[in-house]
């Protein structure tokens, strides 16, 4: 039996193992195999492929089978040309820059994955807003009174994307859960819902489906985990359990930041010359009874003798293979003049465990890989994290500066982590000259769409598109 014999189902059964663009070289085998590029389900074999470990120009969860034939083959066609402009070594925009200039100055929240949607914050109100129309949707703002000191990560599901946000007003302070709806790339619906606390410094705050937590720090070094669970139409009505997390030996490790994942938490400790994660599993969250939980422990390999300012960036989502990366400026003894950017990048695989609500959904055994970035990154100091950003985690961008005597003008970088090859790569965007990065007070990158934001401290909000 030839191959243009076997029925279409096996065929593309053996698609589902194919990397591109070999299942497109299939299709010039023969007229047989020519014919399956008129079949839905072939293109649609292709991006799940794909999307098991890239993002692609479409939402996370988007249902694939919505899509028209040249939708699909668009979809290839995107991630293509994506892929080739950012191997390059200075990749170029596309298309012609947007910008809008807002009503104050702001700053950036989240980017909905693979959608025009941009959550701001700006004068004590956190408002939606349409990065391709340059305009705000038709939502009322959500008025917060106050300053924004921490954000979680965002929790996505199907045609929905939350995130959770610490305000301080007043010594009190609120989480709010902001919900977006979306269709079609673009925001259907944007609600709120929050909980009153008392104020208390957060660490770093983590959500998941059924459940908003905040993790903080007593004067016994202890880390209080609190969260509320959903309940009725006041889904997150009130903290319902306070839990302290076992982690002896761990006297001169930090907490720098947590995440979550299938309603599993993770902690991420860091002293400096090595990494921790903790895993808190579901069953524990949901009994608030907290028991010997599984410790994960990276190496973090370095040539430089002295750093500091090290900080976590969280990709929104670990499905790419990446659950963190971690940031901080390094130096030998010899000058400021040799100080450069470490990236390094903390892998993880799904277990496809069973879903018992014990066993980590996520797997930690692979080393970390480090990418180190001439200079510094703007912006940067011991409260906050600089003009850096991270998407999927296999990509992050950064305004760069050289030290001296060696300065130029800062530059944006992007540090791209391969899965293939387990290894790292740093590329130059272009920039247009009428945009300041010395000015710029926040940027996010959008992995799957191919676009990066960047807003200045006036107010002007730029979108560079690379596809």
């Amino acid at each position: 039996m030839t191959l243009s014999e076997l029925p279409t189902d096996i065929i593309l059964d053996v698609v589902k193992f194919l990397e591109m663009p070999d299942p497109l070289s299939l299709l010039l085998t023969c007229s047989a195999m020519y014919g399956l590029s008129h079949e839905r389900s072939f293109w649609i074999s292709i991006l799940q492929t794909i999307r098991n470990k890239y993002p692609i120009a479409c939402p996370l969860h988007d249902d694939l089978s919505k899509y028209t034939l040249e939708a699909l083959k668009g979809l290839i066609v995107l991630w293509m040309k994506l892929r080739n402009n950012w191997n390059q070594p200075r990749p170029q925009t596309v298309r012609p820059m947007t910008f809008a200039r807002l009503p104050a100055p702001a700053r950036i929240l989240l980017n909905v994955q693979g959608t025009d949607i941009l959550v701001l914050n700006m004068e004590g109100k956190i408002f939606c807003w349409d990065a391709k129309l340059s305009t705000p949707f038709l939502f009322p703002a959500i008025e917060t009174g106050g300053k924004v000191t921490c954000v979680s990560g965002p929790f996505e599901a199907l045609s929905v994307c939350s995130l959770a946000v610490e305000i301080i007003a007043s010594h009190s302070g609120r989480t709010y859960v902001i919900t977006i709806a979306h269709e079609d790339k673009k925001a259907i619906g944007f609600t709120s819902q929050f909980l009153v606390h008392k104020s208390r410094y957060r660490e770093t705050l983590f959500l998941t489906g059924d459940v908003v937590g905040s993790i903080s720090r007593e004067h016994n070094q202890n880390h209080i985990i609190t969260f509320g669970a959903a309940s009725g139409d006041n889904r997150h009505a009130e903290f319902t359990t306070v839990l302290k997390p076992h982690h002896s030996g761990y006297s001169d490790y930090a907490l720098v930041s947590s995440f979550a994942y299938k309603g599993h938490l993770y902690h991420l400790y860091n002293d400096g010359l090595s990494a921790r994660i903790q895993h808190i599993s579901q069953k524990c969250l949901r009994s608030g009874h907290l028991e010997e939980s599984a410790v994960y422990n990276f190496a973090i390999n370095s040539s430089y003798d002295e750093f500091l300012d090290y900080f976590f960036i969280i990709p929104s989502t670990p499905v790419y293979g990446v659950c963190a990366v971690l940031v901080r400026v390094e130096w030998n003894d010899y000058g400021v003049e040799s100080r450069v950017t470490s990236f390094t990048f903390m892998p993880n695989a799904l277990t496809h465990a069973s879903d018992d609500g014990e066993s980590s959904p996520l797997a930690f055994d692979s080393p970390c890989v480090t990418e180190h970035v001439l200079g510094r990154i703007v912006g940067l100091t011991p409260l906050v994290k600089g003009l850096v950003a991270v998407d999927s985690g296999l990509n992050v961008t950064a305004v760069i500066q050289s030290e001296p005597p060696n300065s130029e003008p800062p530059k944006l970088v992007l540090v791209r982590y391969h899965l293939e090859t387990r290894s790292t790569s740093v590329h130059t965007l272009t920039v247009p000259d009428t945009i300041n990065l010395f000015y710029l007070d926040s940027l996010c990158v959008d992995d799957a769409a191919g676009a990066i934001h960047l807003l200045d401290k006036s107010g002007v909000l730029w979108t560079l598109r690379y596809i």
